[in-house]
């Protein structure tokens, strides 16, 4: 009898070679949609650094890269802090010899009503959602600035076009990034740089909630996996992490050459209907 498949992102293809020689930073790359991003990125030729503040997925994303042939290392780090984002940027210099790729990915979300939160909540979100994206942005600008190109793209979220119930924090700082990603688009696309976004819906992914910040890696009751399976409208299912994955690899790919200041939605048929 053959072995089952256990393969944690088995719709991952074989490479086409789209990102060759391509060096990636990828934030939030131990679990979820940073995780098969990361391995995709790989597959396809990008050497990645693997940013995450917990390592408690196994085997750890960049030994899972280095154990299929590729080129990756991880960094602890965490983006929320002052100094977190510019240890990212050096250390992909460093260790590769600069950077083609930002990814940032890295994101979360309390649900409660906008007069539950404390102000430590709620800057904690927006410190993780938007303000980090900030921070790893200006470090990583002058870089492009100089050799001229470059390739930012950032996690939103369909919630950044939607609303959802108890989610005040995570649908400001969605429909935030959706914004200052156009905005960017603009100030960077004449010096070469393309900045993007993708608006995912329901997947299958590990979260983090609370602050700090600690995986919560529970499964999903069967009410909430069908509620969030029936959120996806059309295809009445939710994504895989390599979907997602795919949906990034695009946005960072010489394909979406002309493409800039997008918000790529991938969700099922989400937004589609009420």
């Amino acid at each position: 009898m053959a072995e089952a498949n256990t393969d944690e992102h088995p719709m991952l293809g074989e490479s086409r070679n789209r990102l060759p020689g391509k060096v990636a930073i990828i934030t939030g790359a131990n679990s979820g949609i940073g995780r098969a991003t990361a391995r995709l990125f790989s597959r396809e030729g990008a050497s990645v650094l693997c940013c995450d503040i917990q390592e408690t997925m196994t085997p750890r994303v960049d030994e899972l890269i280095i154990n299929e042939g590729g080129t990756a290392s991880f960094l602890n780090v965490d983006v929320t802090s002052a100094g977190g984002p510019e240890e990212m940027v050096q250390t992909a210099i460093s260790r590769y010899g600069g950077v083609d790729i930002l990814y940032n990915n890295a994101g979360g979300g309390i649900r409660k009503k906008i007069h539950e939160f404390t102000d430590d909540e709620w800057n904690f979100i927006m410190d993780l959602n938007l303000n980090a994206i900030m921070r790893s942005v200006r470090e990583v600008i002058p870089h492009f600035l100089e050799k001229g190109s470059g390739n930012i793209i950032s996690t939103a979220s369909t919630f950044g076009l939607l609303a959802s119930e108890n989610y005040p924090a995570y649908c400001a700082t969605k429909a935030a990034v959706i914004s200052v990603t156009r905005q960017m688009a603009l100030d960077y696309g004449p010096k070469g740089i393309r900045v993007n976004c993708i608006c995912p819906g329901a997947t299958e992914t590990p979260r983090f909630r609370g602050v700090p910040p600690t995986p919560n890696l529970q499964a999903a009751t069967p009410e909430q996996r069908k509620r969030m399976a029936d959120s996806n409208k059309a295809l009445l299912r939710m994504a895989r992490p390599e979907e997602m994955a795919y949906g990034v690899l695009f946005l960072a790919s010489d394909e979406a050459s002309f493409v800039t200041g997008h918000a790529l939605i991938v969700d099922g048929g989400q937004t589609i209907a009420v």
